[in-house]
């Protein structure tokens, strides 16, 4: 008998599916149009297929890059430690926190899925879209960023009531088994917490934070607020792209308990760069927040 759990994951994967083939679709029928010289479905400009189109750009941009990553370091391990191979292959096809070299998959992960992010937001704002640097808000603003460093304060301090919130309701519609059963399955995959609540304070450690607190907002800033947000207000009322790209945001980090905190943080990052009409404000605010929450579970974690 399936379980309510089973159900959503059921329809989420469902929803998924149709939207790729409804986007499909659309995009057929609108190439269609234009070869026959008529009227499109779809601006040239501000599209929303551009969101679609950049996120799958990413996605492959980084599992391709991922994929090369690890065969040379495949090729290097067989040459030069050939028993510690097989650690790899279990590294990159499980990426369990407890299996020994995760963090020689994930650390490259993070870095390609963000490289990927910047280009794919730089090829379509700068490029396509023929906007200036400064016209997307990437012109240096000290006061922006003293308010992001305020900003990215207050959001680690209100984070934990969210979260408290966002497990309650959890618990309350799935029921005690189900959302015990989440909880096990998100410890045993490689949320990005959980993984770094099992470093110890070492290099590693401080490459993680690195990533997370500088790699991470420049990537994602420039992809979700200075690319996706920017599409989607100019076609949405304003409110409806802060809270559409919030959602797309925290979809990103798949995680079921954190969707909601993630998504007061996207709300917060988007509201930030209209009002200062800086990205380096909510890049400033992501990096600040990033860094005190990987810091504070590395120290809590090894408690």
């Amino acid at each position: 008998m399936p379980t309510l759990l089973d159900i959503i994951l059921l329809l989420l994967l469902m929803a998924y599916v149709a939207t790729q083939i409804g986007v499909l679709a659309v995009w057929g029928i609108h190439t269609c149009y234009v070869r026959r010289g008529m009227p499109g479905l779809l601006a040239e400009r501000w599209s929303f297929l551009d969101i679609w189109v950049g996120f799958h750009l990413a996605l492959l941009f980084t599992f391709v890059s991922l994929v090369a990553v690890g065969a040379v370091a495949g090729f290097l391990l067989v040459f030069f430690a050939p028993q510690k191979v097989h650690m790899l292959q279990q590294a990159f096809f499980t990426l369990n926190r407890n299996t020994p070299f995760v963090w020689a998959v994930l650390l490259p992960l993070l870095l390609m899925q963000n490289a990927a992010f910047v280009a794919v937001a730089i090829w379509y704002v700068l490029g396509k879209y023929r906007l200036s640097t400064g016209e997307v808000g990437l012109s240096w603003d000290w006061q922006a960023v003293r308010k992001g460093v305020l900003w990215g304060g207050l959001a680690f301090l209100i984070t934990p009531l969210v979260e408290l919130l966002s497990l309650g309701v959890l618990r309350l519609v799935l029921g005690a088994s189900a959302f015990q059963r989440l909880m096990d399955w998100e410890k045993q995959t490689v949320a990005l917490d959980a993984f770094l609540e099992s470093l110890q304070p070492g290099a590693i450690a401080l490459a993680f934070v690195l990533v997370v607190a500088v790699a991470a907002p420049i990537g994602e800033e420039l992809f979700f607020r200075g690319f996706v947000f920017n599409v989607l207000r100019n076609r949405l009322h304003f409110t409806s792209a802060v809270w559409l790209s919030a959602a797309l945001f925290a979809l990103l980090h798949a995680s079921v308990k954190n969707f909601l905190p993630i998504l007061v943080i996207g709300v917060l990052l988007a509201r930030l760069y209209a009002r200062t009409g800086s990205l380096w404000s909510s890049v400033v605010m992501h990096g600040t927040f990033n860094f005190l929450s990987a810091l504070a579970t590395i120290v809590l974690g090894g408690r």
